[in-house]
């Protein structure tokens, strides 16, 4: 537990991002050089992108369709019934490996405008897709572990994550939690461990900064994954979600994981071409 007088990290500090000073240098020549590649002038998600800068979210509200979230329910059950393509199952979670060559529609929305075009504004220019995850997560009277405790990402210093929840999730259901304005402000000590728990963050932000988002099925959750956030362990039934992360560099500066099929790479217009830099094409 924290202890003692609070002392803050300020916006502007380096040392408020994973890896310090030198981390700032390597994601700044990253952005730039995308800029010059791929410009995005689009002033479309002005709101959503002060949002996620401000606070770190933004939700859009009731954006996907009802048959396209039966879809992904429906491709993700399949594969979990079949047993196939299982990257991790068990009391916790069931997570899909490779998502985007054994569920169609992952990879529609993955390069779809409702995404494309916020994620473009906010870095101002065209990123690429880095990693993704499709998860249900069960309720169990076990404690939470992973995700489920407060975290940074340290995928990079400034990157963002689209959440789609495939059911109704209200504060009992697992909703993402963030603490809001934490992306900007942090304490000495912040990455001296990498979990965190809600009454820690809770005493070093205070109770009113973390924020519960709930959301309904066919809504989406823009938000900043360098805040301290979490999935919350579903209390009131199990919760299925998509995420996608989009980048301006590999994530962590690593090897590419995540695959995308070669004709789905290869039907990507010309100006979405560079949404699959950082995949591997098979």
């Amino acid at each position: 537990m924290h202890t003692g007088q609070t002392v803050w990290h300020g916006k502007g500090n380096p040392n408020i991002y994973r890896g310090g000073r030198d981390s700032v240098i390597k994601y700044n020549k990253c952005c730039l050089l995308r800029r010059e590649m791929f410009p995005y002038k689009g002033n479309e998600y002005t709101e959503a992108v002060q949002d996620v800068n401000n606070q770190g979210f933004h939700i859009f509200r009731n954006v996907i369709d009802k048959e396209t979230v039966q879809d992904l329910r429906r491709e993700f059950e399949s594969q979990i019934e079949s047993g196939e393509n299982i990257k991790e199952k068990n009391n916790h979670f069931a997570v899909i490996d490779q998502p985007l060559l054994h569920c169609p529609t992952v990879a529609k929305l993955a390069f779809s405008d409702l995404v494309i075009k916020p994620a473009s504004e906010y870095f101002q220019c065209v990123p690429a897709l880095g990693t993704l995850n499709f998860r249900k997560s069960y309720v169990t009277k076990e404690q939470a572990i992973k995700h489920q405790l407060f975290h940074v990402d340290p995928n990079s210093i400034k990157f963002v994550k689209f959440f789609f929840y495939l059911n109704d999730v209200d504060k009992s259901g697992g909703p993402l939690t963030i603490v809001k304005d934490s992306g900007h402000k942090r304490f000495v000590g912040w990455d001296t461990k990498y979990r965190w728990s809600k009454e820690e963050m809770e005493q070093i932000y205070g109770k009113d900064s973390v924020k519960y988002l709930t959301a309904n099925a066919g809504d989406v959750i823009m938000a900043a994954p360098t805040c301290f956030h979490r999935g919350t362990k579903p209390e009131s039934s199990d919760r299925t979600m998509l995420t996608l992360n989009y980048v301006v560099h590999p994530e962590e500066f690593k090897p590419p994981s995540c695959k995308i099929r070669k004709e789905d790479a290869e039907k990507l217009s010309e100006d979405k071409k560079p949404l699959a830099d950082f995949l591997i094409v098979e």
